[in-house]
């Protein structure tokens, strides 16, 4: 047998283990986490000591939907809640199947008891809403229990924690998010319910999907990139907004040249361009917007900054540049100019415009 139909095979044994390595831990429904992986990542997170929060959710009234409805349009009520799930909950948490219409969640170390509660607030009237355009009648809810974890926690009591804390959301009324004190060993219940302060039109709904729509689906990671077209629409936007807001905001040109201060080469021009976009998007705050200009030119917006904090932001980006492209001969200039509101603007190009013309 040849080398390479060795290798070809190894390789397919490998691809072919993996796949069923997959299949081993997903949940054959839904795809995610089934228990006894969840649980497995769970429990080597809290021995790491990583904290975080455990979440119990339990699907109210779900023998209801399959006795009406069928199992199979119950199966697509709960591949529905995955989704929600995986948007509201991104990767770096783990969200697994329990079990028939219950499903745990651990959030990552960064996210805060409250901040776990919220989330659950939202991913229940966010059922709501699935369950109006499915055709569900009555309320699709859920409710959560949740016990934040600490140090020294184990998963035995933190998960006994937590389901208790959804027995007592289920006795309050369900569609509620419920976590457990520990000190006290009482629940604090959340409901969930969306209330209504206007009246009852029906575009309630329409301004929740609208914001399910408009929000971002994940935390943002580091600056805004948008085309040159989009980020000349935010431009002017800020512009306007300077009229009545006393903040600042500044525009930053980078432009890439070689130790001569020559365009880069075409050879490598592309390579370290995309290298200093990555640099630009790390080093920003995630507020401020970037676009790529030209072939050789970033254009950034810092919106709130000084100009001194501006300096900063180019010396920044310039040091994490250098760190990558220290084998290649090139700098990138700056050149910084604040924004003007929109009439003072144009009121400060006339007044240059004019003493020109009147030096001339």
């Amino acid at each position: 047998m040849g080398i390479g139909l060795m290798e070809k095979e190894i390789l397919e044994l490998q691809e072919e283990n993996s796949r069923l390595k997959m299949l081993s831990e997903a949940d054959g429904l839904t795809g995610l986490y089934n228990r006894t992986t969840a649980e497995n990542i769970i429990i080597e997170r809290l021995k790491k000591n990583e904290g975080g929060n455990l979440m119990v959710v339990d699907v109210d009234g779900f023998k209801r939907i399959n006795d009406r409805y069928g199992h199979l349009f119950g199966d697509e009520v709960l591949k529905g809640l995955t989704a929600l799930m995986k948007e509201i909950f991104p990767p770096e948490n783990v969200v697994g199947r329990f079990g028939g219409d219950e499903f745990i969640i651990f959030t990552a170390r960064e996210c805060t008891l409250q901040e776990a509660m919220q989330k659950g607030k939202e991913l229940i009237r966010r059922m709501q809403l699935m369950g109006d355009k499915m055709g569900v009648e009555g309320r699709l809810s859920a409710t959560i229990g949740v016990v934040g974890c600490r140090q020294k926690d184990n998963y035995t009591s933190a998960f006994d924690h937590a389901d208790y804390a959804l027995f007592q959301g289920k006795k309050k009324g369900k569609a509620a998010v419920c976590s457990y004190d520990e000190e006290h060993g009482k629940p604090e219940i959340i409901s969930a319910a969306v209330k209504n302060h206007t009246e009852d039109t029906g575009i309630d709904l329409d301004m929740e999907l609208i914001w399910m729509e408009l929000r971002e689906k994940t935390s943002p990671q580091g600056a805004y990139c948008q085309d040159f077209a989009t980020f000349k629409q935010l431009y002017r936007f800020v512009e306007r907004g300077l009229m009545r807001l006393p903040i600042s905001a500044y525009t930053v040109l980078l432009t890439l040249v070689d130790d001569r201060k020559q365009f880069v080469t075409l050879q490598d021009r592309e390579y370290l361009m995309e290298k200093l976009g990555g640099t630009i998007c790390a080093s920003l705050r995630s507020g401020d917007v970037y676009t790529r200009y030209s072939s050789c030119q970033y254009l950034l917006m810092v919106i709130g900054a000084s100009l001194e904090n501006a300096w900063k932001v180019v010396e920044r980006i310039r040091s994490n540049y250098d760190c990558i492209t220290e084998k290649y001969s090139v700098y990138f200039g700056a050149n910084v100019r604040p924004l003007l509101c929109a009439g003072r603007g144009i009121t400060e190009m006339q007044r240059k415009r004019n003493e020109k013309q009147t030096g001339e």
